[in-house]
């Protein structure tokens, strides 16, 4: 029982090294093995008033091209990313099969619109053969109506003069009340006083309230001059603040630390090979010059394969570069581990976030 029991032990063992040394080999790889990258760019300057035409081509490999990432830019951009033979990713496809799903939705409601049409073209003919039956029936029942009308109408021109007759009768004794009823009382007059005084009273209320709410105004600008005051001390504070950070030891060092992995970065990241041509000129001579003027000084960095041709007559890009170089990850991850680990950088931190 004790020697099967070991023998597990010795298998998970060997299970869990062999695991864990393949995690190692993995990370060892991703950290040291360099990612190669080459790009390609080329504008040529149209010819007789053509727009100008811009390539570039970018590919990326990694552990003896095991992974391939390719990047083209001309009159559109296409991604690709292959694993040893597999394509994992290709725009280009994408576009394709969505263009190929669109037509035949198309397909599909041309179909169903001409459908719809037939179907709308037969019930509008059925609607029209019903609306003249209508129509017709209509007609029929408007001539027996006109018939009966005629002849009620004799009865109603009878009917009228009668009530017409009633109605003179009635009028003369209301005539009398309505004169008896225009006379003024004094009570009325009464009340018509009280009313004056509430107005008098009202328009006192009206103006004390005017008052109120223009003292009312007057003590919200007040507060709102207030308020902005507070926010300029505030906001002067807090500069001073920064402006007291940024001069202080830890800030001084944290700066020095920066510039010094930003350097080692550039160092180890930088093209080893820029080779092409560059035609360039600008509208104004003086800005050309000034341009050869950046580039003297970047000439000691640049490679010396890349042929520069200022152009003082007129304005013109025409240019092909070539670019090759390397990128290893672990060089990021050294950068990134020096300023997490320096404890002025964290001191830093620290203070920026009490801001």
């Amino acid at each position: 029982m004790l020697e099967i029991l070991l023998l597990i032990l010795r298998i998970a063992g060997i299970i869990f090294v062999s695991v864990l040394g393949i995690l190692i080999v993995v990370i060892c790889f991703a950290l040291f093995v360099p990612v190669r990258y080459r790009g390609d760019f080329s504008v040529s300057d149209g010819e007789n008033g053509e727009k100008k035409k811009v390539c570039a081509v970018l590919r990326a490999t990694w552990f003896l091209r095991l992974v391939r990432v390719y990047v083209t830019f001309g009159e559109t951009v296409r991604l690709r990313v292959k694993v040893l033979f597999f394509t994992f990713l290709d725009t280009a496809k994408e576009k394709e099969d969505k263009g190929s799903n669109k037509g035949r939705e198309k397909g599909k409601n041309r179909r169903g619109r001409d459908a719809k049409e037939a179907s709308e073209i037969e019930d509008s003919r059925k609607a029209s053969g019903a609306e003249q039956a209508k129509a017709a029936d209509r007609n029929s029942g408007r001539k027996e109506i006109t018939a009966a009308g005629e002849f009620g109408a004799e009865e109603t021109m009878a009917a009228g003069e009668t009530v017409g007759e009633e109605e003179t009768e009635v009028r003369k004794p209301g005539m009398e009340e309505t004169a008896a009823a225009e006379k003024p009382d004094a009570e009325e007059r009464a009340g018509g006083e009280k009313v004056l005084e509430n107005g008098e009273r009202g328009a006192d209320r009206k103006s004390k309230k005017q008052d109120e709410d223009s003292d009312g105004i007057i003590s919200r600008i007040l507060q709102t001059i207030r308020n902005f005051c507070d926010k300029l001390r505030g906001i002067k504070e807090k500069l001073e603040k920064i402006e007291a950070l940024w001069i202080s030891d830890h800030m001084v060092s944290s700066r020095s630390l920066l510039g010094k992995q930003l350097l080692y970065l550039i160092r180890h990241t930088e093209p080893k090979n820029l080779s092409g041509y560059l035609r360039f000129g600008f509208d104004d001579p003086s800005t050309t010059g000034y341009a050869m003027a950046l580039y003297g000084i970047l000439y000691p960095i640049w490679s010396p394969k890349l042929s520069v041709e200022p152009d003082f007559e007129r304005q013109i890009l025409d240019c092909h570069i070539l670019i090759k170089g390397k990128i290893r990850v672990w060089h990021f991850m050294r950068v990134v581990l020096r300023m997490v680990l320096s404890g002025d950088v964290r001191r830093v931190i620290k203070e920026v976030k009490k801001l």
